[in-house]
């Protein structure tokens, strides 16, 4: 099993690929201390005791507010069936 900053940066990973998909010039390398981060507030959460799937939830809101801070709630439906796409796709996505 990956290390969670080995995940964290091969979620990254693909993440930049879905954004190279989109002729972005965004590297994933210039996220990888933020996600870091949050990855291990996440793990903190799982290690109080909250079950891993209430927090991956918790993250996905979280996900979704950001996309409201910034405007751009309608673009989330499309990336997420883009994401589920590629998840359903293959074998070990992660």
């Amino acid at each position: 099993m990956a290390k969670p900053p080995d995940r964290s940066r091969k979620v990254l990973e693909e993440l930049h690929e879905l954004l190279m998909d989109n002729n972005s010039s965004v590297h994933f390398s210039e996220f990888f201390e933020i996600s870091e981060t949050m990855m291990n507030g996440y793990a903190r959460l799982v290690a109080l005791g909250h079950p891993g799937q209430t927090v991956a939830l918790a993250m996905l809101g979280a996900t979704i507010n950001l996309y409201e801070m910034f405007g751009m709630h309608e673009e989330l439906p499309e990336l997420l069936r883009v994401l589920a796409t590629r998840i359903e796709s293959k074998d070990n996505p992660n």
